[in-house]
């Protein structure tokens, strides 16, 4: 399927990119994992709930705990302010579609996995200094992201690195190798998001909270009443043409929303700056080749959740981008509805449905269709689960062979390839 093969699983910008536990030592570490990111398909948010339970909470009271000073560790050991957890990801399924790239995988049997190590250290008991590694071999097409697609040859690499501490009554994260979605304080959908959305580019909050990664900080902040708002900066080309220069690609995320005991909500904002290097292309490349004088992003979401009896999660939102692409060009959305219903404690069943519109390179915009999702999720015990599923595209403007219809663009315009993919998945987390 070109759309989401090539398109939203490079994580490109605007139709011509889709954007882009821990066991505690002797002494209570629990608390200091405030911002530790739990990659998952579904992103470890902070909001007023959470911030209540102890994973969340404030660790003021460590420090009383802390009975040998931090330095004092045996060699090849971890301080005693260190934590380490991670999780290991078996798939395999099959997938069957008429995409001209991926015809040999057609209707064949795939599988992948990923590997993801957390590191998370503690230097007062208040704040969290935060690595992630991990590997896998991922070719791209049976994208589950449950835990971690990773498409990195099997080589071990730090995917996250950033340091979180709170502020007055603020919580901040800076660091050279941060997410945008590390530090969320806005609870837009509860959905678990674990099975093929996430994993193939087409999950909740797609263009507010793609997760790429930069230098920056972010902050938040969760009142009592339950209202919430935060923000993030990132110059995603740090490294090389600098921090918020003319060069620079940079992007701004502001939040805000409300969570209350079964429901809550919030709105997200995202400002993308001009496409950078993606896969070694320059901006310019991707300009030439889409035939746009520019690529520039204005993104937001407004999305809600409603949990009934504990049992059933609701969840609802809409997703409008705003490009500039150097014509006058019309504003196009994602709509989407899911849900988990939880039968018991190890027993869960989720589901979702996508509708995709997509901007063609002349400023109009066409229904390209829609994607929906079923899965099922056993916990076999605290550290093994596994899962089967189903995803499936029903496509607006496909005309059976695999052949791209252009629809009043002028070039490379998109669509849905018809597909169907079956997968299972273990996971093992430690």
């Amino acid at each position: 399927m070109k759309l989401l093969n090539v398109l939203l699983s490079t994580q490109a910008l605007l139709g011509f990119l889709a954007p882009i536990t821990a066991a505690a030592s002797e002494i209570n570490l629990d608390e200091m994992n405030n911002y530790a990111r739990n990659k998952s398909s579904s992103k470890k948010q902070l909001n007023a709930k959470t911030f209540a339970n102890e994973e969340f909470a404030t660790t003021k009271n460590i420090i009383k705990s802390i009975k040998t000073p931090i330095n004092e560790f045996e060699a090849g050991s971890f301080s005693e302010t260190t934590s380490l957890n991670g999780s290991v990801s078996f798939v395999i399924g099959g997938l069957q579609n008429h995409d001209p790239v991926y015809t040999e995988t057609s209707e064949a049997v795939n599988a992948h996995y990923s590997y993801n190590l957390d590191l998370n250290t503690s230097f007062n008991g208040e704040d969290n200094l935060f690595i992630g590694i991990e590997a896998g071999n991922s070719s791209g097409l049976l994208l589950l992201d449950s835990t971690n697609v990773v498409a990195n040859t099997d080589q071990l690499s730090v995917s996250s690195m950033y340091y979180s501490f709170p502020f007055l009554e603020w919580d901040v994260a800076v660091g050279p190798l941060l997410a945008q979605d590390d530090l969320v304080a806005t609870t837009t959908t509860k959905y678990s998001d674990s099975f093929y959305f996430s994993g193939n580019g087409a999950g909740n909050n797609l263009w507010t909270l793609p997760g790429i990664k930069g230098t920056g900080f972010s902050i938040a902040r969760v009142y009592d009443n339950g209202f919430n708002i935060g923000a993030n900066l990132l110059s995603v080309t740090g490294t090389t043409t600098g921090i918020l220069t003319k060069e620079s690609a940079d992007m701004g995320t502001l939040m805000a929303g409300y969570d209350a005991e079964n429901f809550g909500g919030g709105i997200i904002y995202t400002k993308y700056d001009e496409i950078w290097d993606l896969n070694d292309k320059t901006a310019q490349y991707y300009m030439d080749y889409y035939g746009v004088s520019t690529l520039q992003l204005s993104t937001w979401t407004v999305g809600g959740y409603w949990t009934l009896k504990d049992k059933l999660t609701t969840n609802v939102g809409i997703e409008v981008i705003d490009a500039d692409i150097g014509v006058p060009a019309d504003q196009f959305s994602y709509f989407t509805l899911s849900m988990d219903y939880e039968f018991n404690d190890n027993n869960k069943i989720s589901g979702g449905w996508k509708n995709i519109n997509f901007l063609n390179t002349n400023g109009t915009v066409d229904n390209l269709g829609d994607t929906f999702e079923f899965y099922y999720t056993h916990d076999v015990n605290d550290a093994v689960s596994v899962k089967g599923g189903i995803y499936y595209v029903d496509s607006n403007l496909n005309n059976g062979n695999g052949t791209t219809i252009k629809n009043g663009g002028t070039g490379d315009d998109w669509l849905l390839y018809d597909e169907t993919v079956y997968a299972f998945e273990t996971i093992f987390k430690f």
